[in-house]
């Protein structure tokens, strides 16, 4: 007997490379079908008042935070740092101020990036600001599947949703060449812009909601959250290391829950596009 289709090898290399256009025009295919069905835009018109009565602008950019905040490529980068900085058992004290000079510059660098396409976007998109609304929506649910492509088959079609693997032996050159906080803190802007690839999802999609549907005060202060709780688990990462967690140990546990935050993070962005689409916030 042969083997039914969905088990036939060819056909599921097929599918691993052609995931992420199939997905994209199931999505297209069912939010169109939606929108044309009477029952389903009178649920929508009542999920947009429900969601806009309890304000679901701050639970967006506090889930998009928090899942911009577990990203595995800031982590790996973090562990490396502070595995080489303990390596001398006498300089533990210097490796933490190294550490937390790091996490400072990787806040500064990225709120101030952020601030900078937050008044872009301001800037340049005010004349046609429902178009681009639309725009961050469709853009946050093709990044999560991407995401998503990557728990099933990671590194499929030739790339994934984390820093190039081109980038990984500079990236790794400019680290372990780190010996002080001062050179954590410069090394920490520099590696900002090496992470961009692989963090600024969730972040660009938040920073074009608030620049579309928020005073300049209030997406200032929610932007202000926003990379504190970016930097939160760096944080821990490097006061739990430097209480003895064994690098090798925490690069494991990032290993094995690499998938998975990649599913969180393609499920949340998904959600979040159709939420944006959908007109609820």
């Amino acid at each position: 007997m042969k083997k039914l289709c969905y088990h036939n090898p060819m056909f599921q290399e097929w599918l691993k490379k052609n995931f992420l256009i199939i997905a994209i025009v199931i999505a297209v295919a069912t939010v169109f079908a939606l929108m044309n069905w009477q029952p389903a835009r009178e649920l929508a018109n009542a999920c947009r008042v429900s969601l806009q009565s309890i304000g679901v602008a701050p639970l967006a950019v506090v889930g998009a935070a928090a899942l911009d905040a577990i990203n595995p490529c800031e982590f790996a980068i973090l562990i490396l740092l502070m595995g080489s900085l303990l390596l001398n058992e006498g300089q533990r004290k210097k490796a933490l101020r190294t550490g937390l000079s790091f996490v400072a510059a990787v806040f500064i660098a990225y709120f101030a990036m952020g601030l900078g396409i937050l008044q872009f976007i301001r800037s340049y998109t005010l004349s046609f600001s429902g178009y681009f609304y639309n725009i961050v929506g469709g853009l946050a649910i093709i990044l999560g599947l991407l995401n998503i492509k990557d728990y099933f088959w990671y590194g499929g079609g030739g790339f994934l949703m984390e820093v190039p693997l081109s980038w990984r032996p500079k990236m790794h050159k400019l680290i372990m060449n780190v010996t002080s906080p001062i050179g954590g803190f410069i090394i920490g802007l520099l590696i900002s812009l090496f992470l961009l690839p692989c963090t600024s999802g969730p972040y660009v999609v938040i920073l074009g909601m608030l620049a579309t549907k928020a005073t300049f005060v209030t997406a200032l202060g929610y932007l202000i959250f926003y990379n504190l709780t970016f930097i939160a688990p760096m944080l821990a990462i490097v006061l739990a290391m430097y209480f003895g967690l064994p690098p090798e140990k925490a690069e494991a546990w990032r290993k094995a829950k690499l998938r998975l935050l990649h599913l969180i993070a393609g499920v949340v962005l998904v959600t979040l596009g159709v939420v944006i689409l959908g007109g609820w916030i």
